[in-house]
């Protein structure tokens, strides 16, 4: 029989993200078990998810997904290799998974994987290059990829399947990224999980929301944040209306019922409100220490945070971001920096927290409860369906500080959004049975 894994953010889930699931069942069959390792209350970019968990995880239960894990934060947060690295092996770890689906916006599995198996750090050619191009002024990721395309460029007339100028579009592009992350983890872990590409069409990365295509979560959340911010509650509320041709109904749901109580929409500025004063007064050294971070970021942090002046006519977040922009730093390293910072992750946290520990468990279908028994007979992983599953594990010092940073990211998440905290120990794992959702 076939699993099917996907590995997702859905921040928040949308028509696009709904096509994939349905394109699977279309390629393996309707009955097919359908597996998601999402990201729990911090997104890859380092920023907080616009909904929490819970909401996601009921909107996937109702739109056909059987088991849905989290994907703790450590590498929820992370860059492409360490994100696909966790949830890769995750998804072996659970022992029933057969195959991986993915979308990207490059349509060759073949030319992702041949990117994915080539092994440049092992070309000395390739490091003098990376080298020269970080001296040139490039960004780390900048310079690898001009790095390679050189390579690339460099080889015989028709032994490479893509070329350099190729290399470098599929490059451009995030969800391409990813891919290659997945397949190369794959490869590393000698899995038999066998990957699926699904091509993204139309208008995904449009930041602007429109009508015909499938969107992307950028646009959605970007709409969401400004109806936020420029109206009342009430209005807010009756305005979501406009997302129902972009999101399922089941997400948009979830988002009335959450935002019409006591919770808000979170997003980047909520982040860098929170991180300012931290990096005003912690110092330097300090603030090195912090995963992601480094001497030099703390540093260049430091001196930029120094001239930032409040304006009331503009986002802190807009403003943060103008002041800290450079060549030498991504502005995701330096946001997934501020959010190990605000959560307490540090650069040794990376090193020992190597591997995924366990699968935490937030929701199941009724073919997903048949899906579970084989994974608790089979899994290499514990799964854990209730936080204080992890204390049966407190002598694995790597399990009880992965465990902890989740934890802790739970509660920066629900107190700034809703101003609660320790709800990890009353949340019960979702169940969707008889058309119902129970939770």
């Amino acid at each position: 029989m076939h699993v099917a894994g996907i590995v997702a953010e859905y921040n928040p889930f949308h028509n696009g993200h709904l096509r994939l699931i349905r394109k699977i069942r279309e390629e393996l069959g309707e009955n097919t078990p359908v597996v998601v390792i999402m990201s729990g209350e911090f997104v890859q970019r380092g920023i907080p998810a616009i909904t929490d968990r819970t909401s996601r995880t009921c909107a996937l239960l109702s739109r056909g997904v059987d088991v849905v894990f989290e994907l703790p934060f450590t590498f929820a947060t992370g860059s492409a290799d360490r994100f696909a690295l966790g949830a890769i092996r995750s998804l072996i770890g659970s022992g029933a998974v057969t195959d991986l689906y993915f979308g990207a916006e490059h349509d060759s599995l073949s030319d992702l994987s041949f990117i994915a198996k080539t092994d440049f750090e092992s070309d000395p050619a390739f490091l003098d290059k990376l080298e020269q191009f970080q001296k040139e002024g490039l960004s780390y990721a900048a310079s690898w990829q001009a790095a390679a395309a050189n390579i690339l460029e460099s080889e015989p007339n028709g032994s490479s399947p893509v070329s350099s100028s190729e290399f470098a579009d599929i490059l451009r592009e995030p969800n391409n990224i990813l891919a290659i992350s997945y397949l190369r983890e794959l490869d590393r872990s000698g899995s038999s999980i066998v990957p699926h590409l699904i091509h993204r069409e139309d208008s995904y990365h449009n930041e602007v929301l429109k009508e015909g295509a499938f969107p992307s979560a950028t646009a959605i959340r970007k709409t969401i944040l400004e109806k936020y911010s420029g109206s009342n509650k009430g209005d807010f509320i009756r305005s979501l209306g406009d997302l129902l041709p972009y999101v399922p109904s089941a997400m948009l749901s979830e988002m009335l019922h959450l935002w019409n109580g006591n919770t808000i929409p979170m997003s980047e500025n909520d982040l860098i409100r929170y991180v300012l004063p931290l990096l005003r007064s912690t110092s330097t050294e300090d603030l090195s220490g912090t995963a992601h971070m480094g001497a030099q970021l703390a540093g260049h942090l430091k001196t930029s945070v120094r001239s930032l002046h409040y304006d009331p006519s503009r986002p802190v977040a807009e403003s943060f971001r103008d002041a800290v922009t450079t060549k030498c730093f991504s502005y995701t390293r330096i946001l997934r920096a501020l959010s190990s910072l605000a959560i307490g992750q540090k650069e040794e946290d990376l090193l020992r927290l190597d591997s995924p520990r366990y699968l935490r468990l937030l929701g199941f279908s009724e073919q997903g409860r048949l899906v579970l028994k084989t994974m608790r007979k089979d899994s290499a992983l514990p799964i854990l369906s209730r936080a204080s599953d992890a204390f049966h594990h407190g002598k694995d010092s790597v399990f009880s500080r992965m465990d902890e940073l989740d934890r802790l990211s739970h509660d920066w998440w629900t107190q700034q959004a809703r101003g609660t905290f320790e709800e990890d120990f009353k949340r019960e794992v979702i169940q969707y049975k008889r058309n119902r959702l129970y939770r």
